[in-house]
């Protein structure tokens, strides 16, 4: 419940600083991402938030456009949200199931980060470009699709 609190206290910072207010409805939409071990489809946030579907839809684009959840794109068009890495509690990436769209959480391992930072840098030396995060999301069949 304490994470939940500081969660809840960061984003209503956020909200604040552009003249919005943690509404009921949105305290139970970020917390019912918040507790999820997956990124959640809009549908899967109306079941677990009990906000209505109109309500959840605004609020996750709300909630994506000022960067509290991240929407992570899913097989077939079933985006899913997560809280932004600044309020979840640690970096990680996807597993993509391209044929039922479940998203799944992994944990890269330190050496993997370091290789995908190494390169990233390497390949941007010369561009100029600024690198605010990464993203490394692995498209394939989950163990259900793969066995069925």
């Amino acid at each position: 419940m304490a994470r939940s609190r500081t969660v809840s206290a960061a984003v209503g910072k956020v909200l604040a600083a552009r003249g919005l207010r943690l509404t009921a409805h949105r305290a139970a939409v970020v917390c019912a991402i918040e507790a999820a071990d997956r990124p959640l489809t809009a549908d899967e946030v109306v079941r677990e938030s009990g906000v209505p579907t109109s309500t959840v839809y605004r609020q996750l684009a709300e909630l994506v456009d000022i960067g509290v959840v991240a929407r992570v794109a899913g097989a077939g068009g079933s985006d899913r949200h997560e809280l932004a890495e600044p309020y979840s509690q640690h970096h990680h990436h996807h597993l993509v199931c391209t044929e039922c769209g479940i998203v799944t959480d992994f944990d890269p391992s330190r050496q993997l980060e370091r290789l995908i930072d190494r390169e990233v840098a390497a390949l941007l030396e010369h561009s100029g470009f600024e690198v605010s995060h990464h993203v490394f999301d692995v498209r394939g069949r989950c163990r259900d699709c793969a066995a069925g």
